[in-house]
C-alpha cells in the first residue's frame, strides 16, 4: 500500500478498530441507564429456560392465551450487545404470558424470592409493567444499532465502504 498514490499519512495511522465493535460499546454504554429492566426479563427468561417442564408450561400458558409466536425466547449474551436486542424482542412477544405467569404460577414468584446464604435476594424481578414499557422503547432503540451492526458484520463482503465516505 506504500506506493498506492492515495496512501494516507504513509499508512502511519490506519488502524481502525471494528465499527460493529464501536456500536457495541455505545449500546453497553446506554443500557446502563434501564438495566435493571433487562435484568429482571432475562431473570424471567432464566426461569423459563431453566427446567424442560417450566419451558412446556410456559408453550402451554402462550398458547392458552392464543399467542402465536415463532420466536422461542432465548437469553442474551454479556459480550454481544445484539443479543440483547434478539432477547427483548422475543420476550415482548411473550409478555402476557409472563403476567400470568405472576398470577397462576407459584414457582414462579417463589423464584424472585430466593435468598442466598448472605440473606440477599438471589434474583431480581420479576418484571412490571414499567419493565415491560422500558423493554417495547429499547427493543425500537436497539433495532437501528442491530440492523447498523449486521451491516457492518459481513464476512462475505466487503464492509468498509460502507462507513467510509
Amino acid at each position: 500500500m506504500k506506493d498506492w498514490p492515495t496512501n494516507i499519512l504513509s499508512n502511519e495511522h490506519l488502524h481502525v478498530r471494528c465499527c460493529a465493535y464501536i456500536i457495541n460499546l455505545i449500546v453497553y454504554d446506554g443500557l446502563k441507564d434501564i438495566n435493571v429492566s433487562v435484568v429482571k426479563i432475562r431473570n424471567a427468561i432464566r426461569f423459563v429456560r431453566s427446567s424442560p417442564s417450566r419451558h412446556l408450561a410456559f408453550k402451554k400458558c402462550a398458547k392458552k392465551l392464543h399467542i402465536e409466536c415463532k420466536k422461542s425466547l432465548c437469553l442474551d449474551v454479556a459480550t454481544q450487545r445484539n443479543s440483547t436486542y434478539l432477547m427483548l424482542e422475543a420476550a415482548e412477544k411473550f409478555e402476557k404470558v409472563f403476567v400470568r405467569l405472576c398470577e397462576k404460577e407459584p414457582m414462579y414468584m417463589s423464584y424472585f424470592l430466593e435468598v442466598d446464604s448472605k440473606g440477599n435476594k438471589k434474583n431480581i424481578g420479576p418484571p412490571g409493567l414499567e419493565d415491560w414499557e422500558n423493554a417495547r422503547t429499547l427493543v425500537k432503540f436497539l433495532k437501528i444499532f442491530y440492523m447498523v451492526t449486521l451491516r457492518f458484520s459481513g464476512s462475505l463482503h466487503v464492509t468498509s465502504n460502507a462507513f467510509f465516505n
